[in-house]
């Protein structure tokens, strides 16, 4: 899979992509991603990325050609719509799901669009609404702002990228989790324990210790939600 960001910031987005699972699946050739910066694909020389929002709106508003060029810069690259998908993190009432992650995880490649400010001028969002209904989605995380978009676009990539084969190493990981496959997506996992076995005077429950795999499974499931 490759992965785009599409931000103003690049910056941002340097830790992420060089720490922990992130870095090895692309040492892999897992993963592949790419930072495209609108401000490259605007037209004046101080490459102005923002503007007044008309109607007396309070604070700025990222433009949307350079938005919209940056993101055509990629769609080009691709032979097929079918293998592309533009993820939008904004104030929704549709929000992120586990499913939905399942669903992002079967693409070839995903584009993250990254606002900043008040956000992006709404043609934007009706340019790719007409042009690519199936392939643009405007998703929130929860209900609550930020100052950008970058950080629930990581929380998303990482969301979707520890789903796809070999980017974790441990398939039961995947499989015996919060909102798992075989629980129809609804469950929360069971509390888990490590050494030592008293922390605190809190100890680990004796069933975990027994090593009777029947009354641990049960166990499990009794203490899923």
């Amino acid at each position: 899979m490759k992965i785009y960001y599409v931000s103003i910031f690049p910056e941002i987005f340097d830790s992420f992509l060089e720490t922990s699972l992130i870095k090895k699946a692309q040492e892999k050739d897992i993963l592949d991603f790419e930072i495209i910066n609108p401000r490259d694909f605007c037209a004046d020389k101080h490459k102005q990325i923002d503007d007044e929002i008309y109607g007396w709106g309070t604070g700025m508003l990222m433009m949307a050609q350079p938005v919209i060029d940056s993101i055509n810069s990629i769609i080009k690259k691709f032979k097929s719509k079918e293998i592309f998908q533009i993820i939008f993190p904004n104030p929704s009432n549709i929000f992120r799901n586990q499913k939905s992650a399942h669903s992002f995880s079967k693409t070839e490649n995903l584009i993250f669009v990254c606002a900043r400010y008040e956000g992006i001028d709404h043609r934007f969002v009706q340019y790719f609404q007409d042009k690519y209904p199936d392939n643009f989605h405007q998703i929130s995380i929860w209900k609550f702002v930020t100052l950008g978009w970058e950080m629930p676009a990581m929380t998303m990539t990482e969301s979707v990228v520890r789903l796809i084969p070999g980017v974790i190493k441990e398939e039961s990981s995947r499989q015996e989790e919060s909102y798992s496959i075989s629980q129809n997506m609804e469950n929360i996992e069971h509390p888990q324990y490590t050494r030592p076995q008293e922390v605190e005077w809190y100890s680990v429950p004796e069933v975990l210790l027994n090593w009777n795999h029947k009354e641990i499974e049960k166990w499990k499931q009794e203490n899923s939600r």
